[in-house]
């Protein structure tokens, strides 16, 4: 009994020392739906529901893994702000929301009146974003600058923000941001030769060159060097073959283990899209790679991927209609089924669903197609209310687990919107078609239903 004691004491005191956050606050004209705070890191994640009551008012103790940026995030509507979190804290969140216009398109964005501790790091933050590169420096006026005037924008910029960082109190937040800014520097860079993708300048090039990217502790940079190299050295179109990216890898790097790195990369992400030439892929992956585990993954996933190559049949899923109708794909049978994978959450998803609807008009009465939609939301109330607010005339399907439904596991699909196309006797066309907004989707669907 005495050892029981001094277990759960021991135990008491361990769960007592985590790092601990509390967030209060109230969310104004609060709409139902889950609110998140969401943490990443380098080696963990953690994501917390907070209990919300109905008129918005929350008050939630988090534990912290480490001091770090995290989002809060509402679904309904969807938005979110980045807060820092670290032990002891306690901030007062008072949140509402505003509609704002960006690239053509109406957006919802938090509105927080932050107060307590950390209010400088949220402002940061906040002044931060707002000064963000990509609205400073777009594509247009890259290509019309020379190298070396936007380096020296940016990294005046860059002097200018850490300035302003060394007078936040929290050391822990100056170092994460220090490093952040030092990094978003270098990508910064990196964009003036994304923008100018068939022009060279000897400043650019001396610079991505000044770093030795055959070293592994300049990993990070080293990706934005091969992704120049490559842009510069590998053939364009049909002259590309399964050979030639290996053979600009060989001759970018000396370090066969970033060649390995890459290498692995690339293959798994070929592979996952189960090309025609799967054979052919492989075999010159195999050629260069020293990697075991690396050949090891990549015969795993070529063994599962060859059983989703286009004409394979299609594995089965049920899904459901909103009287609770059971449905399979193969109940579909007889037409090609064009599939909109989403969920009620997902914003690109639902910035698709008009270019749906105009799909839809199109091909409404032919009897070679059907079009379907299939959510992956977890609450159904949600998908129930958008069907009722919105009225789709295509058929509505909902998958009960989700990310973890035969749908989601048999096609491989972490991530939405998801567009896949099976023709009339149940065999794949792509799990990975193109989205309802793509130009030439009509041209695309017509291809595949000859």
């Amino acid at each position: 009994m005495k050892r029981l004691a001094i277990l759960l004491l021991t135990a008491s005191s361990a769960l007592s020392s985590l790092a601990q956050a509390r967030l209060t606050g109230c969310i104004k004209d609060y709409q139902g739906g889950n609110v998140i705070v969401a943490q990443t890191t380098d080696d963990d994640s953690r994501y917390d529901t907070l209990t919300v009551a109905a008129d918005g008012r929350f008050d939630a103790t988090i534990s912290v893994l480490k001091p770090a940026n995290a989002y809060f995030v509402s679904e309904e509507p969807k938005a979110s702000a980045i807060i820092f979190l670290e032990d002891g804290m306690k901030a007062d969140l008072q949140i509402s929301f505003k509609t704002k216009a960006e690239e053509g398109e109406t957006i919802t964005v938090m509105d927080v009146d932050y107060s307590g501790d950390n209010r400088d790091c949220f402002d940061f933050n906040r002044q931060h974003e707002a000064s963000d590169n990509f609205e400073a420096w777009p594509w247009e006026r890259l290509s019309a600058t020379p190298f070396s005037e936007y380096r020296n924008a940016v990294e005046v910029d860059i002097e200018r923000s850490l300035v302003a960082l060394y007078q936040v109190k929290s050391e822990h937040y100056r170092r994460a941001m220090t490093e952040q800014i030092r990094y978003e520097e270098f990508s910064y860079l990196c964009r003036w030769a994304w923008a100018k993708h068939d022009k060279t300048d000897d400043d650019f090039d001396r610079w991505i060159c000044s770093f030795d990217h055959n070293d592994t502790a300049n990993i990070d940079k080293a990706f934005n060097y091969w992704r120049w190299y490559s842009d510069r050295h590998m053939p364009r179109g049909e002259a590309r073959t399964p050979q030639s990216f290996y053979q600009v890898l060989r001759k970018a790097f000396n370090n066969q283990d970033i060649i390995n790195m890459y290498a692995d990369n690339h293959i798994q992400a070929i592979l996952k899209d189960a090309p025609d030439n799967m054979d052919e892929e492989l075999a010159a992956y195999k050629a260069v790679s020293t990697n075991p585990e690396g050949q090891a993954e990549a015969q795993r996933l070529y063994d599962h991927y060859a059983k989703l190559k286009k004409g394979a049949p299609a594995a089965d899923f049920e899904m459901y209609d909103r009287d609770g109708k059971r449905y399979t794909l193969q109940d579909l049978r007889g037409k090609a089924v064009y599939i909109d994978c989403w969920a009620t959450w997902c914003g690109p998803c639902v910035a698709e669903t008009p270019h749906m609807a105009k799909l839809y008009e199109h091909y409404k009465g032919d009897s070679r197609i059907e079009l379907i939609a299939i959510s992956l939301d977890q609450n159904r109330r949600a998908w129930e209310k958008k069907l009722t607010a919105e009225k789709p005339q295509w058929r509505q399907f909902i998958c009960p687990d989700h990310f973890n439904s035969a749908l989601c596991k048999n096609y491989d699909i972490d991530g939405i919107p998801r567009f896949l196309m099976f023709d009339a006797q149940g065999r794949i066309v792509s799990l990975d078609a193109p989205r309802p907004s793509n130009e030439k989707i009509v041209e695309w669907i017509e291809k595949n239903l000859q």
